[in-house]
């Protein structure tokens, strides 16, 4: 008999390509996370504020630049809004209407985005999600043509606000490109204050200072490529969740070109662009008006690219262990996601080891394998025992008001 009451998707009703790409996703923007938790914000646009790179020093920069910054994070938008398409699709089909038990999801995860941003970490990305969320939904019903075309659109606003940026360089007065260089270039000073903060700061000095790290993010960072990018991608995710990409039921070559294909021409953009800025020692107009825009332009190809490759070693039965390892991550993205950013407060700030600063890139691979390792590993343990993470548990509990099946050795209706 056909459930007509609102419940939470069972685990028969899963779609495993999505869990397996949402969990690679979920460990891959620990490649960009990790430096803004361990190293000046500075430094993430421009590394030479910390000295001149060694050999190794440059790998990893170019590594995480041209194969990991915007990358993961696409995927990610991508999936969200494939999954806001699935959850409205699936109550719609019971009789419900989806939109409304959405919009209310939305509004939890805006608080526990807020939560996030302001008691943890600046860098959030809920509280974008859940605001566009809200707006994505609305725009469902277009067909996949026009959803694609506003995605292209949508994606390539931020190129023109880049540029604008950059050429305001070239004309603001000398005062104002004083205090703007302040932060694409920070003196010595502002860089040992940042320093300090971290490594001996009490929690509500990190907190004034995350607060007002948030205002750039959240509203600036928002107006400027969050609300643009983020709602293009969730359109073309729902494009490639009804084409039948997202969920695995293409051929084999299909996905083999889209692998080759996206990650051979980001990569090569995006290393082209990595060149220049380095030719140009990152110099803040070349930066915004051309040197950025590669890797903006170029980091839809890649995503595209890596989700090619994980459904094509998905279909092909290959290296099982990994996927699997993804696929238990993907189940539980909103925990591992949170947890990822309790471990490096934990490691990196002064309530914790107070190791900010303290690692060079390179270093912090190492860290991010050690953080990966963990969360693979707590991840396959606690789904033999449990539906799903607790965080997910919360979330639904609150969305549907009532409370999910969470232990694996329990009978439900689902």
């Amino acid at each position: 008999m056909q459930t007509t009451h609102a419940a939470p998707t069972t685990l028969k009703e899963r779609i495993h390509s999505l869990d397996i790409l949402r969990g690679f996703a979920l460990l891959g923007i620990l490649f960009i996370n990790i430096q803004l938790f361990a190293l000046p914000n500075a430094s993430f646009a421009n590394p030479l504020v910390l000295g001149e790179m060694s050999e190794l020093e440059s790998f990893s920069y170019w590594l995480v630049h041209v194969f990991a910054e915007l990358k993961f994070m696409s995927i990610f938008s991508i999936l969200f809004g494939a999954g806001i398409l699935l959850f409205v699709n699936r109550l719609a089909d019971k009789g419900i209407d989806g939109s409304k038990i959405h919009i209310r999801r939305m509004m939890w995860l805006l608080l526990f985005g807020m939560i996030h941003a302001y008691l943890i970490w600046f860098g959030d990305i809920l509280v974008a999600y859940a605001i566009i969320g809200l707006i994505a939904v609305l725009l469902r019903k277009m067909k996949d043509v026009w959803k694609l075309v506003f995605a292209v659109l949508l994606y390539l606003v931020p190129m023109l606000f880049f540029y604008a940026i950059g050429s305001m360089f070239d004309t603001m007065p000398e005062k104002m490109m004083e205090e703007s260089m302040a932060e694409f270039l920070p003196s010595a000073e502002s860089l040992s204050a940042e320093i300090n903060l971290y490594q001996h700061g009490s929690w509500f000095d990190i907190f004034v200072k995350r607060v007002q790290l948030n205002m750039n993010y959240q509203v600036g960072g928002f107006f400027m490529l969050s609300v643009w990018r983020t709602t293009g991608m969730m359109l073309l995710g729902m494009v490639l969740l009804n084409q039948g990409i997202l969920s695995a039921k293409k051929s084999k070559l299909f996905y083999a070109g889209m692998a080759v294909l996206g990650i051979g021409i980001g990569a090569l953009i995006s290393n082209y662009g990595v060149q220049e800025m380095a030719q140009n020692r990152w110099e803040v107009v070349h930066y915004f008006k051309y040197g950025y825009q590669y890797n903006y332009f170029s980091s839809i190809f890649t995503s595209l690219g890596y989700i090619g490759l994980i459904i094509l070693v998905y279909q092909l039965n290959l290296l099982k262990f990994l996927t699997k390892a993804f696929e238990a991550v993907g189940r539980l993205a909103f925990t591992n996601y949170l947890c990822q950013s309790v471990i490096c407060s934990i490691i990196f700030y002064s309530y914790g080891f107070g190791l900010f600063g303290e690692f060079s890139r390179f270093e912090l691979l190492f860290w991010m394998l050690g953080i990966w390792i963990f969360q693979i590993t707590s991840s396959y343990i606690w789904l033999k025992y449990y539906r799903m993470g607790p965080l997910e548990w919360l979330w639904r509990y609150l969305t549907y008001k009532e409370k999910p099946q969470l232990a694996l050795n329990v009978k439900s209706r689902n």
